[in-house]
């Protein structure tokens, strides 16, 4: 395909929104209602149904693909992509630890530095790792460098998979998987319209359409089978678009308020539900 400067940067920039902001918090009740993960998980109070430990994949593979996007020059959309999308996928780790690990705020921030520290350091010294790769023309080496970032992002999505076959649910949002697939379909597209159609590049944006594909099947079969947004152990049904405020109050309500009697004929009936004597 011809080089297109223009539309080599307009689904880079498209790539960049819909690639690395599906981790993002959002703020209004129209996104509050879409559920972005980091959003809906502080809508949940919980990351109930998130690995952790496909996060760090992702952080990791997304801090070897920025250093590879900066040492092979792409276009600077795609450059601050894997950079932004290490950023919330960072904040959602955080997430997991206050939430599911009740890690205290020091803690928390404290890991959350150190972590950072980490991405940088690794980050410089594998873009340095990169350009001297293409500066001795070390063909093997630049193609290792390029293409680690899909194995170690695609290697992430497999504790998910786990995760998500053992609790017979994906608690992925829709609209998380629907902005990662387009995100990497238009960053593959940006591709094909620069000077050189970037192979190793693109394997890491296939892999992860490739891979949500696999979670949107998954989250057919479980709808089919009647196990998809159950809350773990309680039988109550989760809607996967509800609102914050919506999810919050049918859970509160679900937990707290009592089943309504008519009369005092039936309160010896609600007694014995309680599990309590009846009054004699």
């Amino acid at each position: 395909m011809a080089y297109n400067k223009a539309a080599n940067a307009a689904f880079a920039w498209l790539g960049l929104v819909f690639w690395s902001f599906q981790l993002a918090p959002q703020g209004t009740h129209t996104f509050c209602n879409l559920n972005s993960v980091a959003w809906q998980n502080f809508c949940r109070k919980s990351t109930e149904g998130v690995s952790v430990v496909m996060l760090y994949f992702w952080f990791a593979g997304n801090m070897f693909y920025g250093a590879y996007a900066v040492a092979d020059k792409l276009y600077f959309g795609l450059i601050i992509q894997p950079q932004i999308f290490a950023f919330f996928t960072l904040l959602n780790i955080l997430q997991v630890y206050w939430y599911a690990y009740k890690w205290s705020l020091t803690k928390t921030c404290s890991t959350g530095a150190i972590l950072c520290i980490a991405y940088a350091g690794l980050h410089i010294g594998f873009w340095k790792a990169e350009e001297r790769a293409i500066a001795n023309h070390n063909d093997g080496a630049v193609t290792f460098l390029g293409v680690l970032p899909a194995i170690v992002i695609a290697a992430g999505f497999f504790p998910e998979f786990y995760v998500c076959v053992k609790e017979q649910s994906v608690e992925m949002s829709n609209f998380f998987i629907m902005l990662d697939i387009m995100g990497g379909v238009f960053s593959t597209i940006s591709l094909a319209f620069d000077h050189t159609f970037d192979y190793v590049a693109s394997i890491t944006y296939l892999i992860v359409v490739l891979l949500d594909i696999v979670l949107v099947i998954m989250k057919v079969y479980f709808y089919i089978r009647g196990t998809q947004g159950r809350v773990h152990g309680s039988g109550i049904a989760v809607s996967s678009t509800s609102s914050c405020a919506g999810s919050q109050y049918s859970s509160k309500t679900s937990e707290t308020s009592p089943r309504p009697f008519a009369n005092n004929d039936n309160v010896e009936l609600q007694q014995l539900e309680e599990g309590k004597q009846p009054v004699q």
